[in-house]
């Protein structure tokens, strides 16, 4: 079998088991994400969104690049896990005591409450397990091909942190507890992993000055793009609290939340699709940008249906889950809709970019975006808060974070390995925010249709897609082909 077949194989494996993953923890998750805003309502769920945001802008730095080495070393040479692994678990500790002790620093330097110091000290301390878990350890598994391994550990992770959240909800409803129950679940990841690591020998090698060097050479150059994309992607949070309030904060936290159910294929994209593009790229056979076109051009037809889907039941989704208190919501979560699409195009360009190019030029790209995005928010939010009392601010916030991505979308494409300015690329991405800039412009239209037109609209979007001639139905049959699995590659 051909070495694009195997690859293909291989990719259709992993990506239906971490799919069937991933849409498991996100039904297992529907119930926490429906309790707490029921229980906390707006401003209690603020400060936990601020929480968990304000931690991660901390722990963004705890990576240090070493998630870029070992995807492009260790898939193709599983046995240097050994040599390397006893390093990195040092080098992560000491880097997380000292971004634990900067965190606690600045809550006491910026006089926060002491609820909401506690409950984001307490998230820090599950943003930096949850970040080492899934830029080291589940990035060593993936790239050994444990994808079954880190697919069952993701569902049980997930079961044992909702069971335990319903349960602190029951009896005594807290959100220092319920920050708790989240360290406690990753702190049961982290220990099963390090105990299967031993069990496997993956510790046996010792700490190496020698290899911390040559582990940092390759990293850290992409160090200041991922630490830079990590802050990027939590700013918008952090601006709200500072230049609006905390309903504001849970206002767009709840929206932005509910965005995260329909970003499910960003996991499987990270932990299924990076091993076999590495694979690719380091096979130098001209595999890597034929794949990476492919697949860009597959994740723009299936992000289609779930922006269409966000902007048409948006609202009957989001009262759903959190009720009628968090109305002002709603409207943001449609405004977010072409967010989505944005957001799995620069996902998978970043994830082709670590592997291909040189990390300061992503750097830079962030760099931008990071400024730029302070910038948008500082004009917007007192735009916003003039528009509305209730929400204007957190929707103003949807403008900015739109214009960001897309301004990240362009800069990365210059970067691609390949061509993405085609003209069907283009237009495809057109016709993906067509529906959803029409929404926007008529929403209070749109959700004043009852629920069967809507279903109308809904099943109209392959046939809209088609009409348009974003995907033909030949195009439909290749990609099928291509992540159909051939029997016996994986043994």
């Amino acid at each position: 079998m051909s070495q694009a077949s195997s690859l293909h194989s291989r990719l259709a494996h992993n990506v239906s088991i971490m799919g069937i993953s991933v849409g498991i923890t996100m039904l297992i998750s529907l119930a926490l994400r429906m309790a707490l805003p029921r229980v906390f309502g707006p401003e209690k769920m603020g400060i936990f969104y601020f929480a968990e945001s304000f931690s991660s802008l901390f722990f963004t730095f705890l990576p240090l690049g070493i998630t870029t080495y070992i995807n492009r070393t260790i898939p193709a040479q599983p046995t240097h896990t050994k040599d390397i692994l006893n390093t990195i678990f040092g080098l992560q500790g000491v880097a997380a005591l000292v971004l634990g002790l900067l965190l606690w620093g600045t809550l006491s330097w910026s006089g926060r409450d002491a609820e909401t110091t506690k409950v984001t000290l307490i998230m820090g301390a599950f943003a930096a397990i949850l970040i080492f878990q899934k830029s080291i350890f589940h990035t060593i598994f993936m790239a050994h091909d444990e994808v079954r391994l880190i697919s069952r550990l993701n569902v049980v992770v997930k079961l044992i942190l909702v069971c335990s959240c319903l349960l602190v909800l029951w009896f005594f409803p807290s959100l220092t507890f319920i920050a708790l129950m989240y360290l406690a679940s990753e702190v049961c990841g982290l220990g099963y992993l390090i105990w299967k690591s031993r069990q496997r020998g993956y510790f046996e090698g010792r700490p190496s000055f020698m290899q911390l060097k040559s582990i940092l050479k390759v990293s850290l150059p992409f160090y200041l793009a991922g630490v830079l994309n990590g802050v990027y992607s939590e700013i918008d949070t952090t601006m709200l609290a500072h230049f609006a309030d905390v309903k504001e904060v849970g206002y767009f936290g709840a929206a932005y939340k509910l965005i995260g159910v329909f970003l499910l294929l960003i996991p499987v994209m990270h932990n299924a699709l990076t091993p076999a593009l590495s694979r690719a790229f380091a096979a130098q056979d001209g595999s890597f940008q034929d794949l990476a076109q492919q697949l860009l051009r597959f994740l723009l037809v299936a992000s289609l249906p779930l922006s269409m889907g966000l902007i048409i039941f948006g609202d009957h989704i989001a009262r759903l889950l959190y009720g009628e208190s968090f109305t002002p919501s709603f409207k943001v979560l449609g405004f977010l809709s072409p967010v989505l699409t944005m957001m799995y195009l620069n996902t998978y360009m970043a994830i082709c970019l670590n592997l291909s190019s040189s990390g300061r030029k992503m750097a830079l790209i962030f760099v931008v975006g990071i400024v730029l995005n302070i910038g948008l928010d500082y004009l917007f939010i007192p735009i916003g808060k003039s528009w509305s009392p209730e929400g204007g601010a957190a929707l103003a916030v949807s403008f900015a974070t739109f214009l960001c991505e897309f301004y990240s979308f362009v800069a990365m494409a210059f970067l691609f390995p390949g061509k993405v300015f085609q003209r069907k690329i283009v237009y495809g991405v057109f016709v993906n925010f067509l529906p959803c800039w029409l929404g926007m412009a008529y929403y209070d239209r749109l959700i004043a249709l009852p629920l069967g037109y809507r279903l109308l609209l809904a099943l109209a979007v392959p046939v809209y897609a088609l009409l348009t001639r974003v995907v033909t139905i030949q195009e439909c049959k290749s990609f099928l082909v291509m992540f159909r699995r051939k029997q016996g590659v994986l043994g």
